[in-house]
Parts: C-alpha cells; sequence; structure tokens
C-alpha cells in the first residue's frame, strides 16, 4: 500500500506530465451522458409526474425500465465502434464511486447490470464480469427491484446487514486488484486506429476550463495543502512559481465561491493568503489584491498562518468582523481570477494539450 501510495504522489507531482490532457480524462468527460442516461437521454415527450420524484418511485422496477429505455436511446446517439468504449468508461465510472460495488449494487446503476455484463463478455474481461456475476448472485435467482436490494442492505433507522457490508467489502477488494475499466477503454483506444481517429481529436480538443482543471487537480496533490502548513509552505517554494500562485489562488477562489472570503480566511486556504494577495498583484488583478489586503489586515500582524491561531482569533469578534469579511466577496466574485490562472496557465506553456 505504501509503495502504491508512493506511486502516485511520485505520477502527482510529475510536472512535464502534467502537461499532457491524458485521454482517460477526455473519455470520461465524453461518456458522462452515458452515465446519467435518465438525466441527458430522458423522453423529452413525457412530462414528469410529482410521484416520479419520491424515493420509492425511483427505486422501482417502472423507474428502471424507464432508465434502461434511456440508456438504449443514448447508446444509439453514437457510432456502434464507440457503444462498448462508452460502457466501459461508464461502468468504470459507477463501479469506482465511494463504497465501491456495494454502492453500485444498491444503487441505480445497478439496474445496468446485464448491460455491463454484456460488454464485458464482448470485450474479454472476464474476471472483471466473473466479480460482478458474484455480487448480481448474491441477491438470489430474484435480483430484484433496486428498492429491494437496498433494503437488503439499508433496512431503515440505520439497520444496516453487516454480513452485506463485509460480503460486498472483500468482493470490491477483488474488483480493484482488477485494471480500472476506465483503463481499458484507453487500451482499446490507443490499439485501435479508427477508434483513435476518433477520440484523439476530443482529446486534443478539450476546452481550456476542463484542461486547466486537470492542471490544477494535479497541483493539489502534489502540493496537499490540507498538511501541516510549514510542510505545505515548503513544496509551495519548490514549485516553479507559475504553479505555485495557481495552487494558492485556486484554493482561495474555491473556498470562497463555496462560501465566501469569510469561509476562505476561516478554512485551512487562509494559510495561504499573503501568497494569494502577492499572485493577483502580480497579474494585474488590483481590485482582488486589494480586497485580499483588506482581509489580511483585520488580522495581527504577523499575520496568523496557523489555522487554529485564527480561528481563535476570528472566535473573539463579533458580527461587525464576521460581515466585513463576507462583504470582500463581492469584488472578487467576478470570474476574473479563473481567467487569469488559465491565461497565466496558457502564457507559460504549462496548460495540459
Amino acid at each position: 500500500m505504501a509503495a502504491a501510495l508512493a506511486d502516485e504522489e511520485r505520477k502527482a507531482c510529475d510536472l512535464e506530465g502534467l502537461k499532457r490532457y491524458p485521454m482517460s480524462f477526455a473519455i470520461a468527460q465524453h461518456a458522462i451522458p452515458i452515465g446519467l442516461p435518465d438525466i441527458f437521454f430522458r423522453d423529452r415527450e413525457v412530462t414528469p409526474t410529482p410521484d416520479e420524484f419520491t424515493f420509492e418511485y425511483v427505486k422501482s422496477e417502472e423507474a428502471a425500465v424507464k432508465r434502461r429505455q434511456a440508456l438504449t436511446r443514448g447508446l444509439a446517439t453514437f457510432p456502434e465502434i464507440q457503444r462498448p468504449i462508452l460502457m466501459l468508461v461508464a461502468g468504470s465510472q459507477w463501479t469506482s464511486k465511494p463504497g465501491g460495488l456495494k454502492a453500485f449494487f444498491v444503487s441505480r446503476n445497478s439496474i445496468h447490470v446485464d448491460e455491463l455484463l454484456a460488454v464485458l463478455d464482448a470485450e474479454g474481461l472476464n474476471q472483471h464480469a466473473a466479480l460482478l456475476r458474484e455480487g448480481k448472485a448474491y441477491f438470489g435467482p430474484d435480483y430484484g427491484t433496486e428498492l429491494q436490494r437496498y433494503r437488503r442492505w439499508n433496512r431503515g433507522k440505520g439497520d444496516l446487514d453487516k454480513d452485506f457490508e463485509r460480503y460486498f467489502k472483500e468482493l470490491d477488494a477483488r474488483f480493484r486488484q482488477l485494471p480500472r475499466l476506465l483503463d481499458e477503454a484507453v487500451k482499446r483506444i490507443e490499439a485501435s486506429p479508427e477508434l483513435t481517429a476518433i477520440y484523439e481529436p476530443i482529446r486534443a480538443n478539450m476546452p481550456e476550463e476542463t484542461r486547466f482543471r486537470r492542471l490544477s487537480g494535479g497541483i493539489f496533490a502534489c502540493v496537499d495543502p490540507y498538511d501541516d502548513v510549514d510542510a505545505v509552505l515548503s513544496r509551495l517554494v519548490a514549485l516553479p512559481k507559475p504553479y505555485s500562485q495557481i495552487m494558492v489562488v485556486k484554493y482561495f477562489q474555491d473556498e470562497m465561491l463555496n462560501g465566501s472570503v469569510h469561509q476562505a480566511f476561516f478554512n485551512s486556504s487562509g494559510n495561504f493568503m499573503p501568497q494569494v494577495e502577492a499572485a493577483l498583484t502580480g497579474w494585474g488583478l488590483t481590485k482582488h489584491a486589494e480586497a485580499v489586503r483588506k482581509g489580511i489586515a483585520m488580522f495581527p500582524t504577523p499575520y496568523p498562518r496557523d489555522i487554529e491561531e485564527r480561528r481563535n482569533f476570528m472566535a473573539t469578534k463579533g458580527e461587525d468582523f464576521d460581515a466585513a469579511l463576507y462583504e470582500l466577496t463581492g469584488p472578487v466574485d467576478d470570474g476574473a481570477m479563473s481567467e487569469a490562472m488559465i491565461r497565466i496557465a496558457r502564457e507559460n506553456d504549462i496548460l495540459p494539450k
């Protein structure tokens, strides 16, 4: 496990590797509608009734039939050669959510188990198929409705079937030992000139915003901003300037958009406010930098980078202090920071291609 984590960390800190947008990311984006067929391919001529949004209906066999029909409609919008790829990617998304195969078999995605098994069989992925069949067999000859499968696990009011959980935890552990279905899809694309001709332009022409998410996610994995503040600052200093600037500004922006500038100072993103202000100033975002400076000035000097020290100080202040920090949100919530981060990545040739 430790070696695997070390490998992942080295991969995450491969700054050269971050300059290429992976095919796996591209096809994961491309397959999102197939993974959510009832949203993207529902029957537009039928208006849902309020009853169709209840817990019981969503997990009923009637809803399952509609979702299978939606998946069929969705797949029909793609050339036949792409359909196995899309199903492998959707299957990867369905089976890799938190909770693994347990979550798969008690969720709405489980109604597609037969469609997924058909693709696994056709693609020669026999080990994956065998484990999914083990999971399906757990429910007996009558696979049942989604609600019935859910109730096998959760009988209500926190009464969870521990044997169920143990069984699917062990099954999922074996499933995790196999290659990801997403990676199997990539292998098939790479081995097929026809599929490569379809998917390489999709990969190469992903929107800048999408490619930037790959970059920022990689930087976050490398820096691990939730770690001890001194360790994080050390890692930031070791990065080339554009990477470290993007990391701190993106972290600030994420917390601000999730709540407000007050939240950004309150949480661990607040550890790096001096770096945020310097980056925004250097990028010419004077209004944004001034807002961050005003926030910093509301704290003691030197600025408390330690989150507990900062929170303890904030706890001694009243509503006026909180309101003043909240009011700094408006000047920075205009989209300019996102545009600037993408521009900096582009100008420094680090935006994934």
